[in-house]
């Protein structure tokens, strides 16, 4: 089969500066993205720049930094975990809830001192309902009469990601990778123009950067294929935040905020390559490898892809083969150097 060229992974155009945009636009920034709050942070120009366009603006902040930080999420459950790790789900949920909410009046202040009026709210504030699943709670219905009410005094509303309440108030936290989901849902139930994620890559990656750092970043790829990444160990947008995009139709850009490369758009628009990536899961001792494939190519995938594996037999443990994908599991030790010379008979 033809290997995939580079040209076939080109960038897309983020949306022109200058253009005149009064719809709703949902920006969501990860940990990393708000590390070192102050006035020359990277996340304060892209804020103000989708305001000078126009746009009526909805931010979602994740909890800062990253596990042993101050505020991060981990960093908060080991708090509990220090008097006993049984933590009742409730409790634990509580504790999680505060990293976003110091999120969320930190930015909205560093915004106001800018001369950016801005209102922070929790996640129940925002009018976030879910179910009582405490630690892992889905949405089941977001009353956006505050914030729309915000957004017409043209103030920027800074939300608190990852959580909400229940009916009768209880706080909760909607899993790993929720803030995705808040702003995706968000997005949906106030029917912006598009979401997009701010996080420390550039786009989502045909496999992993950290363990191939030459695999290059994907132009446009559809909610089905993306979802197929993120279920399979991609973690760059969570696969609930995908699957709420779908339903609402609405378009999800992955930028970064470091870089101004022009990111990973989500859409129903296919890219119709023959190989979308390889998503990888780790276990205790193995580590799978889901080789992600168009399925209208399977035959010459499957034939070159055997042809790969009989040269790395001594390196497998298991093989198997769907309609759609190919699972490769392989020792954990081996996958770096494996996965690069998966990569590279495959893509230039």
């Amino acid at each position: 089969m033809n290997k995939i060229k580079p040209s076939d992974y080109c960038n897309i155009s983020k949306f022109k500066e200058g253009e005149t945009i009064m719809g709703i636009v949902i920006q969501k920034f990860g940990g990393t993205s708000l590390r070192n709050l102050n006035n020359q942070s990277e996340f304060l120009n892209l804020v103000k720049k989708e305001k000078q366009i126009g746009s009526k603006l909805v931010v979602v902040v994740s909890a800062m930094g990253r596990g042993g930080e101050p505020y991060a999420t981990d960093t908060l459950i080991n708090q509990l975990e220090k008097i006993n790790i049984t933590i009742n789900p409730k409790k634990k949920d509580l504790i999680m809830s505060v990293g976003e909410i110091i999120s969320a009046a930190l930015v909205s202040h560093l915004l106001e001192s800018e001369g950016l009026p801005s209102e922070a709210l929790t996640g129940f504030q925002a009018g976030i309902i879910t179910d009582d699943n405490f630690n892992s709670s889905k949405i089941i219905d977001i009353n956006t009469d505050k914030i729309q009410k915000y957004l017409n005094e043209n103030k920027i509303v800074v939300v608190a990601g990852f959580q909400g309440a229940t009916e009768d108030l209880d706080i909760t936290t909607l899993g790993r990778g929720g803030s995705d989901t808040t702003a995706v849902a968000l997005g949906g139930y106030l029917k912006a123009e598009r979401v997009d994620i701010f996080t420390d890559v550039p786009g989502v990656a045909v496999t992993d950067p950290r363990l191939v750092p030459t695999a290059r970043y994907i132009e446009k790829i559809s909610y089905d294929d993306m979802y197929r990444l993120a279920i399979n160990g991609a973690t760059v947008i969570h696969p609930n935040a995908v699957l709420l995009g779908k339903k609402y139709n609405i378009p999800i850009q992955i930028l970064s905020t470091f870089t101004d490369d022009n990111g990973t758009l989500i859409s129903n628009d296919k890219n119709n390559l023959k190989i979308t990536g390889f998503g990888i899961k780790r276990q205790e001792n193995n580590s799978i490898i889901s080789f992600i494939f168009n399925d209208d190519y399977k035959d010459e995938i499957k034939k070159e892809l055997d042809k790969f594996l009989t040269n790395e037999k001594d390196n497998l443990i298991n093989t198997e083969y769907f309609n759609d994908q190919a699972s490769i599991e392989v020792k954990n030790e081996l996958l770096p150097e494996f996965l690069q010379r998966l990569y590279s008979n495959f893509f230039y």
